[in-house]
C-alpha cells in the first residue's frame, strides 16, 4: 500500500464528500478537503509502511503543523488520518499536530488519537471515523 492507495481506501469508505487537493503553492495545506451536512474541513493523509521502532514519526512536516494551527485558530477543522501498513488506522485532531510532529512515544501517540483500530477496518469503523470528523 502507498499514500495513493490509502487515499483510494479512505475515499471509498469514509461517508464524506472528499476532494484530493495537490497544492504546490501553499506549503503545509492538507491532502483532502471534505464536506458533509454543511460541515467541512481538511484531512492530512499519512501512510507508513511499518511501525516506528522507538519514537512515533509520521513524516508530518513543520509547515503542516503551522497550517493546522492557523486553520484551527481561525475556526476551521483539520485532521490527520494515519495508516500503518495494513495493520493500524488512526485519526488525530489537527490540534495535536505539533505533539505528533515532536515524535511522541507509542503510548502518548495512542492517547492523542480520537480513533484508532488495529487490524482490518469494518464499515462501522469507517462510519465512526466519519462521525468523529464531522462532530
Amino acid at each position: 500500500m502507498s499514500e495513493k492507495s490509502f487515499w483510494t481506501l479512505a475515499r471509498n469508505n469514509l461517508r464524506l464528500k472528499m476532494w484530493r487537493v495537490e497544492n504546490k503553492v501553499m506549503k503545509g495545506m492538507p491532502d483532502v478537503h471534505y464536506l458533509k451536512e454543511g460541515k467541512s474541513g481538511w484531512i492530512e493523509l499519512k501512510y507508513m509502511s511499518k511501525w516506528p521502532k522507538k519514537r512515533f514519526s509520521t513524516g508530518l512536516k513543520l509547515t503542516q503543523v503551522f497550517w493546522a494551527r492557523d486553520y484551527i485558530k481561525k475556526g476551521g477543522s483539520s485532521w490527520i488520518l494515519i495508516r500503518i501498513a495494513r495493520e493500524f488506522t488512526a485519526l488525530v485532531n489537527g490540534k495535536n499536530a505539533e505533539a505528533l510532529f515532536n515524535r511522541p512515544s507509542k503510548a502518548d501517540f495512542l492517547k492523542m488519537c480520537d480513533f484508532y483500530k488495529k487490524g482490518n477496518m469494518s464499515e462501522e469503523d469507517w462510519d465512526e471515523i466519519s462521525e468523529t470528523i464531522i462532530s
